[in-house]
């Protein structure tokens, strides 16, 4: 676990923040451009229309796969509770 100032520790929050965002307008302008690009096709894959499988597929391969990056490239462990903060009983001040 890595120690950080609370400088450090909120600029950490906000590029996990952003990256996470970052993947959500990703997967949500996959699943939205390939449902209406495919929606006039009567393609079928998998025994569902093309543009059903495809933008709900690929939008759940973009989630794993970028998740798994967010953890490998943006997310550090750290302890993000104020040590200064806690009190002799082990309670934290409110």
């Amino acid at each position: 676990m890595k120690k950080l100032t609370k400088e450090e520790k909120d600029a950490q929050c906000r590029k996990e923040i952003k990256a996470t965002l970052i993947l959500a307008i990703i997967v949500c302008a996959w699943h939205i451009i390939t449902a209406f690009a495919l929606a006039k096709s009567d393609a079928m894959f998998l025994g569902i229309p093309a543009f059903t499988s495809v933008s709900c597929l690929g939008a759940f391969l973009i989630m794993i796969v970028g998740a798994w990056l967010l953890l490998k490239k943006v997310f550090i462990d750290f302890d993000y509770d104020d040590e200064n903060a806690i009190e002799e009983g082990g309670k934290a001040h409110e």
